[in-house]
């Protein structure tokens, strides 16, 4: 990137997968989505691993060497780096080099992307911090690798790790979150920013229900719960559940297609983890979007599934509630015969009410999803 203009704020990004990395879902889309909104306002550099969650191989891509990135009203910067720069050595010799006005981390835990520079950063005195949890506090988050976890936040707090960060957290709840352990820390809400805008109508077929659900196939993700319910829930229609995303535990992908053996009315197919843009053949044909999580800190999914016309069967552990009022799916608590219920009226709507449905999951995504409000959050986050 050039000489920046005049007054332009530069802002360093670090994170440890970025596009075309896809296999971390959310967080990824999470940072692309807010450095496409920066990008029209202030110099933007992004450092990110040059690998794809749990993967070897690099992502094919120009390594340890800045490419111009169109994203957004404007461009960016993006530096993909090979482990030999995951060190303190690296960070002190970009940061010497950019001298950014501020530093936006993603991770809580992330040694070489947060952590690491995180100290670096604290030895130049007109670096201002922003880390983004990503859900990382949350109960369901913290419940792996407990003891581990524990112990480090502690240390964070006894030594004043994060003294002096601003947290970015995308919801109230995750600012309770941030509280909860950083009693005194200057919390800032502002909600992840979605992808894309409302999309043209795709008719859906009426002879039998497509539900996806669009995630790691890992056992964190409570998948074999909605699909439990899936498989007894009573339906006017036969159902195609369609699984979208990578398989990080294949033995648990065997349970699930075990569980739906020896049943011929819902059909169970895995297609593998894509990226995004991919998505679009599977949201034009689905009816549903199903996500049973027991913690999620937004939901990309969620929102993209609405944008496409695709009302929502979801947990109660996500931060979209109060559904079924608003006509654009519905929200329950983890509880089978709950899941039973709410399924045995989603899989029964006629057409012509789940067309409505569609619409207003449309219309909501415009307004109540992607507005100006929500930019304008995210925006403050950089203001001194």
């Amino acid at each position: 990137m050039g000489l920046s203009e005049a007054n332009r704020q530069r802002i360093v990004v670090s994170v440890d997968w970025f596009p075309p990395a896809f296999r971390a879902g959310g967080p990824i889309r999470s940072t692309f989505n807010l450095v496409s909104l920066l990008a029209s306002r202030y110099d933007v550099w992004v450092i990110s691993g040059a690998y794809d969650l749990g993967q070897d191989r690099p992502l094919d891509v120009l390594l340890d060497t800045w490419q111009t990135v169109e994203c957004g009203a404007g461009s960016i910067q993006v530096m993909h780096w090979t482990r030999s720069n995951w060190n303190s050595k690296a960070w002190t010799q970009i940061l010497g080099e950019l001298n950014p006005d501020w530093l936006h981390l993603n991770s809580v835990f992330s040694k070489h992307f947060t952590l690491i520079p995180l100290r670096v950063a604290r030895k130049r005195d007109n670096l201002r911090i922003v880390l983004a949890p990503r859900g990382m506090l949350g109960s369901a988050a913290l419940s792996l690798k407990p003891l581990k976890k524990r112990v480090f936040l502690s240390y964070a707090r006894a030594t004043g790790l994060f003294r002096n960060v601003r947290w970015h957290a995308s919801t109230a709840m995750e600012r309770d979150e941030v509280l909860g352990q950083f009693m005194n820390a200057d919390c800032r809400v502002a909600q992840n920013i979605p992808g894309g805008s409302i999309l043209e109508e795709f008719p859906r077929v009426a002879e039998n229900w497509n539900v996806v659900s669009v995630g790691r196939i890992h056992r964190v993700k409570n998948l074999h719960f909605g699909l439990k319910a899936l498989l007894n829930a009573p339906s006017s229609r036969p159902i195609k559940m369609t699984f979208i995303g990578p398989v990080e535990d294949e033995a648990y992908q065997k349970e699930l297609v075990a569980m739906a053996r020896n049943q011929d009315r819902v059909v169970v197919e895995f297609v593998g983890g894509m990226a995004p843009t991919e998505l679009a053949p599977f949201w034009q044909k689905a009816h549903y979007f199903l996500s049973s999580t027991t913690q999620e800190n937004f939901g990309h999914s969620i929102v993209e599934a609405w944008a496409h016309g695709c009302p929502v069967l979801i947990s109660d552990r996500t931060p979209w509630r109060d559904l079924d009022s608003k006509g654009v799916g519905w929200d329950w608590p983890l509880d089978q015969t709950a899941w039973l219920q709410g399924l045995g009226i989603a899989l029964n709507v006629n057409h012509v009410d789940w067309e409505e449905q569609s619409e207003k999951s449309r219309i909501f995504f415009n307004t109540e999803v992607r507005n100006p409000a929500v930019e304008q959050d995210n925006l403050k986050l950089f203001e001194r």
